[in-house]
Formats: structure tokens, sequence, C-alpha cells
């Protein structure tokens, strides 16, 4: 790469994302910086070189619609029709349903805003739920990706956007224009506003205000602290009093943290409540720590650091809660499950799957991995992805880690929006001391499932061996925030049998340590 995709350049590039858009590209992303560099030099065809093209992107005459573009090709633009729908489906039945008829807008209309809607699945979810309902709204969709908004408009969706258990929805709202074309019905799509929006560089219009719903789900921690502030503060002046704001659970130390919203909890899903006189009882994420433990604040507190170390399970003997010391052991990938951990493959229950599990918890790998091709050979009931994904998990187990790799490709190109293979992956990646690719595939994986407590774990490892401090205490923070809602003995899946009191324990032994 020549001189000006060298990392002084590209630094300045990342600087003028986050000061403009508030995303954080910190060094472990500049390889995505650059590869948008290149896509747009190769999509404008104006420029003699990617060289020229970052020169004028980092110039002051770089016009507003060739930097959307270029910004374009840095956001993640993927969603799916009713995500958590656990969290949908409680939003419906204890808010919307009670707000009819007394929301801020015209005729009680319940007013809702969805942030960085992408294509639109999120916004036109919460039309097909106000319809079902009967539930009179007004719903804004806002994306910075005007290409993304125009394809919103369309209201033209392929299977991908389809990843729920039930499909009743897309038989009652939208008409089949073939093996892999569904279009939205035009009455939905009109209960629906589209507008582009910079959620750092926009002010908020007036039509924006009054707002009794604000969904900004997995998009604040893509933002740097200064952006998630930006981004908060804009929600805040948006929402009527008393309205709401969602989140994902994987983002909700995000929001606790400022000590602005007002948690609401209801059916075990948490809102955030625009309250004036609200006054938290602390400014950081509660989750439990150890009676006599010397961490007087939970691990969010913790922005700086003087060493390099970090925490990687099985490292070292470590002391849980209870007293008991636990060592590193050679468990395997199979041996870690627990009863609970019931997402370690699509057909676990398949009797190839388990008889494989049996045989290298009783250490015959070979007998297993040939249990396994053989398996894929006869095509036989089990998941072909699930064969090549147990497989892999075997090989990585026993150092053979290229054939482990290879495995975890045939699993990924299968089927690509299962996170733990994508997790498995970035962690043979991270064995190879292939970093910047392990980061790439646990961020498809927390991006698949913004709560994989472990991915953001191992993602907190490589960010403090990297000197990313800012980062791992991101990625850190949504661990803590999810193992908050596990009980102290349940075992945390794919972390080698640990406990979720025991991991954050350790988490503890990193503060200070690092302190």
């Amino acid at each position: 790469m020549c001189d000006i995709l060298d990392d002084g350049h590209i630094r300045k590039l990342a600087e003028m994302v986050r000061g403009r858009y508030g995303l954080d590209f910190g060094p472990d992303r500049w390889r995505d910086l650059r590869q948008a560099v290149q896509n747009f030099h190769t999509d404008c065809d104006r420029f003699s070189s990617a060289e020229e093209c970052l020169e004028y992107i980092l110039s002051t005459g770089v016009s507003s619609r060739d930097l959307e573009m270029f910004i374009n090709r840095l956001t993640i633009g993927e969603t799916y029709f009713f995500r958590d729908p656990q969290a949908l489906d409680v939003l419906e039945r204890e808010v919307l349903r009670g707000m009819n008829g007394r929301g801020s807008g015209m005729g009680g209309a319940v007013r809702i805003w969805s942030m960085a809607c992408a294509t639109g699945e999120e916004p036109y979810t919460m039309a097909m739920i106000c319809r079902r309902s009967n539930i009179r709204s007004e719903i804004i969709g806002t994306d910075i990706d005007s290409m993304a908004l125009a394809k919103a408009a369309e209201g033209c969706y392929r299977k991908w956007s389809f990843r729920t258990g039930s499909m009743a929805f897309r038989d009652m709202y939208f008409r089949s224009t073939g093996p892999n074309g569904f279009l939205l019905d035009k009455s939905i799509r009109g209960m629906v506003a589209l507008s582009r929006f910079n959620l750092i560089g926009d002010e908020v219009p007036s039509s924006f205000m009054n707002m009794d719903i604000v969904l900004c789900r997995n998009v604040l921690m893509y933002f740097s602290n200064s952006g998630v502030d930006k981004v908060l503060g804009k929600i805040w002046s948006s929402l009527a009093p008393g309205g709401l704001l969602v989140v994902t659970p994987s983002e909700s130390a995000l929001v606790s943290s400022r000590g602005r919203f007002e948690p609401v909890l209801h059916d075990q899903v948490t809102f955030f409540r625009k309250n004036e006189g609200y006054v938290p009882e602390s400014l950081y994420p509660a989750f439990s720590v150890q009676e006599g433990s010397d961490s007087e604040a939970p691990y969010a507190e913790v922005c700086s650091y003087e060493s390099g170390a970090g925490f990687c399970l099985g490292e070292s003997d470590f002391e849980d809660p209870a007293g008991n010391f636990m060592h590193e052991e050679s468990s395997g990938y199979f041996e870690s499950r627990s009863e609970n951990d019931s997402e370690v493959s699509p057909a676990e229950c398949n009797d190839c799957l388990a008889e494989a599990a049996r045989l290298q918890q009783n250490g015959e790998e070979e007998k297993a991995l040939a249990l396994l091709r053989n398996e894929i050979e006869r095509g036989g009931r089990a998941s072909e992805a699930s064969v090549y994904f147990a497989m892999a998990g075997i090989l990585a187990d026993t150092g053979r880690l290229e054939e482990a790799a290879k495995c975890c490709e045939h699993a990924i190109d299968i089927d690509q929006i299962v996170s733990e293979f994508h997790f498995l992956m970035g962690q043979i990646r991270e064995l190879q001391g292939r970093t910047e690719q392990a980061l790439a595939e646990l961020r498809n994986a927390v991006f698949l499932d913004p709560a994989f407590i472990m991915a953001h774990v191992l993602m907190g490892n490589i960010f403090v061996e990297q000197n990313d401090y800012p980062s791992a205490v991101r990625h850190f923070r949504i661990a803590l925030q999810e193992l908050e809602v596990l009980d102290a003995v349940e075992i945390v899946p794919y972390s080698d049998g640990t406990t979720a009191a025991g991991l954050i324990s350790m988490v503890g032994v990193v503060q200070r340590s690092l302190a």
C-alpha cells in the first residue's frame, strides 16, 4: 500500500470519522478503513489511485454527498424483521397497548422513532405490531445511509430478512415476487416516514420531538464514549416526558452508566424512561461484587491502565467466591458444555453429534472425527454445518488449527448466521496469531448475538494485548452487563465451565492488577 494509506493517514481518517460521525474505528479496524477507501475509489471511477481518493476524502473540498457515500461503506446496515422477539412482545403487551390513544401524536397516536433503521426492517416491524394490536401510531425511521433508506422505501426483501421462528407476519403482510423476493404491503409502508439523519452531526428537527418511544438497538456499542453521550443527549431531548428508550441488553450498561435515564423493568425486559426527577443510586451498572473484595466499583469504572495484562480463562489458577480453586484443565470444546448450553449446534441432540461428543469426552478424538466424516459422506440426518462445526471443535482442541479452520469455514459457508461458528473461528484465528482475522470473526459473532459473553471477553483480552484499553473496557463492560442477569452458579456458555460468579471474580482480579 502506498504511503498515503499508511498508519498516519489512516489515523487521520479514523479521527475524522470519529469526530463527524461518532463511529469508533480503533487500530484493530483500520483494515476496514483501508478497504472502504479502496472500494470507494473503485466504485467512483474518478480517481487515479486509492491514495488520491483518500486525499480527497480528507480534504476540505470533499462534498457532503461523496462523504455520505464513503461513510455508507463503514456502517453496518444489516437487520431483520422481529429481531429480539421477547423484547418486542413485552413492548407490545406492556407498553404500546397501554399508551394507545394517550400518546403524544395527533389524536393520541403513539410516536415511535427507529434510529439507524438501515433498510427498514425495524420500523416496519413496529408498524406491523401496531396494525395487529390496533394501535394508533406515528412511526419514523432514520438512517445515515441514503441508499439503505431507498431500499426501505421500496419495501422489497429477501429471505435473509426473515429469520424469526414464526413466518405468520410474512404470509399476512408480504407478497411473494419470486423464489427469494417478498414485497411489503403498501399499507404497512405507508405507516412509516423515512428520513436521512446523522446521529452525531445533525440537530434533532422539531418533527422528531415529543417521541413516546425511541428504538436505538445495536447502535450505541459502535460509538465512541463521546458519541454515546451525544446520541443519548439527542434521544433525551426528543423524548416526551415519560417516554421510553429501547436498547439491547448489551447496551444497557452504556445507558445506565450515564445516570440520566430511569431503568424500568417490564416482565424481565428493561427499558429506560425519561424522568426529570430520577436520581440514580449509582453511576455504574450494578453487578454482584464478592463480599470482602477490595473492588470498590464495577469494572466499567476502570478507564486507565498502567499494565498490558489481560485475563484469559485457563491460563492460571483463580479462586472463585466460594473459596474453591479453578485450575487449568484440558477439557475440550464439547467437554466444557453445560446442560443449559443449548446453542452448541442446531442439531445437538442428533445421535451422531451426541456420540461424537461422548467419544471426545473419553479421549477417543480420532474415532469421533471418523464418525463425523462418515456422517458427511453418507449425507446423514445431522446438519452438515453442525457436523463441520463439531469437527472444527475437536481439531482445535487437539491443536490441528489449520484443519480446524477449514472445517469451520465450511460450517460458515453453509450457515453464515450462527454466532457460535464465528466465535469458534475467532478462537482458532487468535490461537494462530492472526489477530485481525480473529477480531473480524468475533465482531461477526457479537453482531449476530450481541449478548455473547465470551465473545466480548475474548475481544477484550485481545484489545488489552494491543494496548487499546478503551475498546477492551467497552467489551468487558458489555460482558459484565450480561453476567449480571445470570445466576451466580450458572455456567457461562463456552467458558470452560466457569460460573457467572467466577467470571465476575476474575474480572475483579484484572481490576486490581491493572489499577
